[in-house]
């Protein structure tokens, strides 16, 4: 039996185009056909890391159905320096996809340096947010609803929320962290994306009380 495809629409009559429904601009389509190679074996979320990735795109494009193809290439692909050295990652896609890119992989994983250091550094956390591109920031709200949402998912299945949470400090410990993110990006984001993200910070900060 094939896989499937991630990329699919949800329903076979969809009743609008997704971020990624054929016919895709070029750019698009070598940023899958890179992403479905070098992650090709990764798990985010529970799932194929491929998977997680669209997930994160058609989040996006339900908010904001105008994505540049740039960025939606750049969300196919902003996991893949855990999976590939940088001098690869650098030639392949600015080769293939463009240097700008290019550019937001680099943002989109870069803001991990922001979500690492916000215990120990939280005033420069915050200014490497607040620099970040308006449509960045978007993207990686996106990205940040589909892990919550894919966390909290779980709790509500879980036979034993003690336990399930109990497994799960290090993301609890990041709740503070999300709600930062949230307060520096959202004025800068459409106003929708925003508020599923605050939502799902909101339950994250209080599952366990």
């Amino acid at each position: 039996m094939t896989s499937p495809n991630p990329t699919r629409p949800s329903s076979p009559h969809p009743t609008r185009r997704s971020v990624l429904t054929r016919p895709r601009a070029p750019v698009i389509e070598h940023a899958l056909g890179i992403a479905r190679d070098w992650c090709a074996g990764q798990i985010i979320d529970g799932a194929p890391a491929l998977g997680h990735a669209v997930r994160v795109a058609l989040t996006l494009g339900r908010h904001l159905p105008a994505v540049p193809p740039e960025l939606t290439a750049a969300i196919l692909l902003h996991d893949v320096l855990d999976y590939r050295g940088s001098d690869m990652v650098d030639s392949t896609i600015a080769r293939q996809c463009g240097q700008r890119t290019l550019t937001m992989v680099w943002l989109m994983y870069g803001e991990h340096t922001a979500m690492d250091s916000y215990d120990t550094a939280p005033a420069m956390a915050l200014r490497r947010l607040e620099r970040l591109p308006d449509l960045v920031a978007a993207a990686l709200t996106a990205d940040k609803i589909v892990s919550v949402g894919y966390v909290l998912r779980g709790a509500k299945h879980a036979t034993d929320p003690a336990a399930y949470w109990a497994a799960r400090r290090p993301f609890l410990d990041l709740v503070p962290y999300l709600r930062a993110f949230h307060t520096a990006t959202a004025h800068r984001i459409p106003t929708t994306l925003a508020a599923e993200l605050d939502t799902l910070v909101r339950d994250a900060e209080t599952a366990t009380t």
